[in-house]
């Protein structure tokens, strides 16, 4: 039975540490902070918690504090989603490092310290079986812990996240202690000594009335999340309505539609959105950009996109030139399904989509491509894999000579807020000959400190300022419908990039975090 305590108790606290840094991610993101304040958090709690479980083993004993411990752990982590409510919008104003820790702090270190006590005070409770034999009952019970924590981080990360999302999975973990508190009543308390024989007599008269107090009060409140706060709202904060809400291995995946579009948001980020009327037509302007790639490869017949969200990039390309055929590559299978059946993704020869981590279909791909189209950077967070000088040219190596890659950053083009930009363009530079820049809305307000989407084209292939400005005027030739496309020659950059105060970006040294935070 002690065992199996411990392994429960040792799976909880893992599963935990591994949903913590999802629960974190809409207000906060994905970046490195919030992992290594997550894993700080718990690491601090295991100290406190190791050191005062061995004291409450030593005082009260260890089979009358296991039970209300581990109710109470049950307590504070069916509790965890409502508290999250309440810290993130806060805790998010902090910003990605005091904020990750502030959330991290309020809402995991109570239920991490009171799991940490279980190791001790069963240690104890193994040590009844005498000294002799206390090094192997140690070893075995820590063995059994840790193999805990290994199928709690596994099951967690690898199905119980997608199968029952986060809230309803918080709350069955705090449920599931609740149980493993009442089966720790049924342990055999350890003899106590002659002198404290009257004050354990009455700490056990107590135990087991304030463990099912404890457990009936995290069964009433986590079944009131799993009936107020797990299911997806019928309306978001945008005021849409909700048509789909699902957690993946990647994001909080969600579909809203209102005022007559169609939403697609990870976590926070606003992924897509298209016009109900025309689903072809992208109510966010970034991807209609990338149909300025044409201006420098007007005879582009394959054309990859790494990164799919609702499609706005794939289904146009599609549409739009018959001639032309479009690979796309999405790591989460999720997004597939979901731009299929909400965004109208089309599906045929001219449009496959593969599920795989960019970089790696880069790195094993047998095809050439015209134009390769990078849509896979977040406002919050970048896979970093995806900006490096290395995977740039893996990108380059799968291109035809005179190709052209495009990539959408959000970033300013000079001052304090810019830095991100700089570093991708100077990792760029040193890959392809020509580069051009277009900060979406600088022609309008010319104001090149303000965060923005900027879209860079890089080529190999000769290009100039007057041929591009051309092409865009003569919509290349009349192939390129995009509203507004002539006017984008607008938003052209052609002042120089300071490069020499920012990082290249290379696979041992991307700091992507860091240049978002600066922003």
């Amino acid at each position: 039975m002690l065992r199996f305590i411990v392994f429960g108790c040792g799976a909880a606290l893992m599963g935990l540490e591994m949903v913590a840094a999802r629960v974190l991610a809409p207000y906060l993101g994905n970046s490195i902070y919030v992992w290594g304040a997550v894993i700080s958090v718990v690491m601090v709690a295991l100290s406190i918690g190791y050191a005062l479980g061995g004291q409450l083993a030593d005082r009260f004993g260890a089979a009358r504090s296991l039970p209300p411990v581990i109710a109470a752990a049950g307590l504070v982590t069916a509790a965890g989603p409502l508290l999250s409510q309440w810290v993130l919008p806060s805790a998010a104003d902090l910003g990605p490092r005091l904020g990750s820790l502030a959330a991290a702090t309020a809402i995991y270190f109570v239920p991490a310290l009171l799991l940490a006590m279980v190791s001790p005070l069963g240690v104890r409770l193994a040590a009844s079986g005498g000294i002799a034999r206390l090094g192997r009952s140690t070893g075995n019970l820590y063995a059994v812990s840790t193999a805990g924590s290994i199928v709690g981080t596994l099951a967690t990360s690898f199905w119980l996240i997608p199968m029952l999302s986060l809230e309803p999975l918080v709350v069955w973990t705090g449920l599931a202690l609740v149980g493993i508190a009442l089966l720790a009543l049924t342990l055999k308390p350890e003899q106590p000594a002659e002198d404290a024989a009257e004050h354990h007599a009455r700490l056990a008269r107590i135990v087991a009335p304030a463990t099912v107090a404890l457990c009936v009060t995290a069964t009433a409140l986590g079944g009131f999340v799993l009936w107020r706060v797990a299911p997806a709202p019928a309306v978001n904060e945008q005021g849409e309505t909700v048509l789909f809400r699902q957690d993946t291995q990647y994001h909080r995946i969600t579909v809203t539609e209102g005022d007559g579009a169609r939403h697609l948001r990870f976590d926070r980020s606003h992924q897509s959105a298209i016009s109900l009327d025309d689903p072809y037509e992208s109510r966010i302007r970034y991807p209609d950009y990338m149909h300025l790639a044409l201006t420098l490869k007007p005879d582009a017949e394959r054309v990859l996109v790494l990164g799919l969200g609702g499609g706005a990039i794939t289904k146009r390309f599609w549409r739009d030139y018959p001639e032309v055929s479009v690979d796309s590559v999405e790591i989460d299978p999720v997004v597939v399904d979901v731009a299929r059946k909400y965004f109208w993704l089309p599906e045929d020869e001219r449009s496959r989509v593969f599920v795989e981590d960019a970089r790696r279909y880069v790195q094993t791909t047998s095809e050439t491509y015209d134009i390769v189209i990078v849509d896979a950077y977040y406002s919050d967070s970048l896979p970093f894999h995806l900006t490096t000088e290395e995977f740039l040219r893996e990108v380059k190596a799968v291109m035809s000579p005179d190709g052209v890659i495009a990539y959408n950053v959000i970033s300013a083009p000079e001052g304090d807020a810019s830095e991100l930009f700089r570093s991708m363009y100077r990792t760029a530079e040193g890959v392809w000959d020509q580069i051009r820049v277009f900060p979406i809305g600088l022609g309008a307000d010319g104001n090149t400190l303000a965060k923005r989407n900027i879209i860079v084209l890089a080529t190999d292939a000769p290009a100039d300022d007057a041929r591009m400005l051309s092409a865009i005027s003569s919509r290349v030739d009349g192939r390129v419908t995009i509203n507004g496309f002539a006017e984008m020659a607008q938003d052209l950059y052609s002042s120089p990039v300071a490069v020499a105060d920012v990082p290249l970006l290379t696979d041992s040294h991307a700091p992507t975090d860091e240049l978002i935070e600066v922003q």
